[in-house]
Formats: C-alpha cells, structure tokens, sequence
C-alpha cells in the first residue's frame, strides 16, 4: 500500500481539485443570482405591481445548476451522505476495498448519469427547445450547464478513486457520525 504523502497522480488529482472549486464557486453564484432574482421579483411584485416573467423558471435552473456544480466539492469534503455502518466493522484494508469498489460504482452511476443529461442537452440543441413559459428560454443552455456539473461529479469520483489507490483516506465531514 502506498503512504498517503505518496505523490503518484497529484498532478491529476490537482487539476479535478481546481475544476472542482470552479464548480464550487459557480454553484454559489448561481445561489446568489437566486436571491436577486427572488428578492427582485418579491420588490417589484410588492411595490410595482409588476412581476418578472423570467424569474421562477430561471431561479429553478439555477437551482439545479447549483446542486450538480456543488456535487463534486461535497464528495470531495466529505459532506455528502455517506454509510460507513458496514466499513466499520472491517479491518482498514477491507474497508478502504470497499471504499474503492463504492467509488467505482459511484462512477459507473455518474458517467450514466452524464450521458443522460448530455444527451438530453444536445436534443434540446437539435430540437430547438425551449421553455414553456411567457419567456422562451432555450434549453440547451441550462441542461448543458447539469452536464458539465455532472463531468466535473465524474472527475472528482475519479480523483477519490485515485486518492483511495495512493492510499489516503477518504475526507468525512464534521457531521459524520
């Protein structure tokens, strides 16, 4: 087993980890254009008499952007729900076998998952779709932005993976019990 300061693929582990704060920082933009739009549509609504027509259908694409593009940062942090119960009541090297074959399905489940949503977008593309709202957004644009969050989910299920194989363990967050 390799030592955890071992530094085999840090320069790949590194590059997942910087697109991984890209993805994380994208995530609270779109957290933050979500209160505009909300506090703007509560404002006008209120005291103009006058609603943004726009605003829920894009409030809900952001939300669902923020959620793939933070993905990654929690699996990275170790924030995401995770079941140790079994791993637990294995020996260290038995526990971080499982560990690898759960990121390893983890994988298979994200890379179909990105096919899905790609897929989904590039119909959108073809298609021509868009909104069914007052607002005729096109649909490409916020599904590719669910792909690219759910490439960048891959990626980092690929880096715990290969953080895993140099044998470090995995990040659990403070709420881990």
């Amino acid at each position: 087993m390799n030592s955890p300061t071992d530094p085999a693929f840090s320069g790949i582990i590194t590059v997942i980890d910087r697109l991984t704060g890209f993805g994380n920082i994208l995530a609270a933009l779109s957290l933050f254009l979500i209160f505009l739009i909300i506090a703007c549509e509560i404002f006008l609504r209120n005291l103009v008499g006058y609603s943004l027509s726009f605003s829920w259908d894009v409030a809900a694409y952001l939300m669902a952007a923020s959620f793939l593009l933070a993905g990654a940062s929690a699996l990275k942090s170790g924030s995401h729900v995770r079941v140790t119960a079994v791993g637990d009541m294995l020996s260290p090297q038995g526990a971080r076998w499982l560990d690898m074959a759960a990121c390893l399905l983890g994988l298979v489940t994200c890379i179909a998952l990105t096919i899905a949503l790609t897929d989904m977008a590039i119909l959108s593309w073809q298609r021509g779709s868009t909104s069914s709202s007052v607002v005729r957004i096109p649909l490409v644009w916020p599904q590719a932005v669910l792909s690219a969050g759910a490439i960048i989910l891959n990626l980092q299920m690929f880096a715990q993976f290969l953080r895993l194989l140099r044998g470090e363990m995995l990040s659990t967050g403070p709420g881990l019990e």
